[in-house]
């Protein structure tokens, strides 16, 4: 059964994020755990501030935390600690540079594998982004076009900083462009964390669930009942295939 899930909305690794990333340690359940960051989508000149930003933070929650910036997908170092982590971390940054580090590799292979063995997962920003099978083009020509992403989770394309330059104020007309799919936007400093069926908004924003139909905002403590695993990784693990997820109001529940 996969691990659970973190999709942060940004400003990762600071002060307000620890209880975030606490509750994440709480489902995992492991004393002194083991948590690994990968700062792929960073870029080079930043990627070892991100990584010991990240080490401080994780330690401050009682982690053995260690930051490592493979030279390939298929870095022998890194391969190790993602197998020996309780905890994986996607930081953000470049949501295409996460995408050319980890698509087809050993090591994504090595962090799907760890994940549906039980270790938790942590996307922040780009890394949430690119966690799910469809993600949003943020670069010209063709802004908020649907391109694709790693493919561990499905039926919302994430949208982080969602509450940061009035997002909510411009982004309703791009919804008839999601085919169909809802929209996560998730605030920064705010994370949606548990398991699958089971996770909850925590943090000092909310998670805006959208569709073309419904808008609905999702304080701090509210639970989202519904499945994000993507149906090949749940056959994969044994688990009954479920439908994909809709946007709440359309077969998700919250409470």
């Amino acid at each position: 059964m996969p691990g659970p899930i973190g999709l942060l909305g940004g400003l990762e690794h600071y002060e307000p994020m620890l209880p975030v990333d606490r509750r994440m340690l709480d489902e995992v359940g492991v004393f002194a755990p083991e948590v690994v960051i990968l700062p792929l989508a960073s870029l080079k000149s930043q990627a070892a501030a991100a990584g010991n930003l990240a080490l401080a933070h994780w330690g401050r929650l009682g982690a053995r935390a260690r930051a490592v910036l493979p030279e390939s997908g298929g870095d022998r170092v890194a391969l190790e600690l993602v197998e020996g982590a309780d905890v994986i971390v996607l930081p953000g940054g470049v949501p295409n540079r996460l995408m050319g580090a980890l698509s087809g590799t050993p090591l994504l292979d090595a962090i799907v594998a760890r994940w549906e063995a039980g270790a938790g997962l942590t996307g922040s920003s780009a890394g949430a982004i690119t966690l799910f099978e469809r993600r949003l083009n943020l670069y010209p020509p063709d802004p908020f076009r649907l391109i694709t992403g790693l493919g561990l989770l499905h039926g919302f394309v994430v949208a982080p900083h969602f509450d940061r330059l009035r997002v909510r104020r411009w982004f309703s007309p791009f919804l008839k462009r999601m085919g169909g799919l809802g929209v996560l936007g998730i605030d920064e400093s705010t994370g949606l964390v548990g398991r699958d069926g089971d996770l909850r908004v925590l943090g000092v924003g909310s998670v805006t669930i959208a569709s073309t139909e419904h808008i609905e905002v999702c304080p701090p403590g509210t639970t989202l009942e519904a499945s994000l695993v993507a149906a090949a990784l749940t056959q994969s693990s044994n688990r009954a295939t479920r439908e994909p997820l809709l946007p709440a109001g359309a077969g998700s529940s919250l409470r």
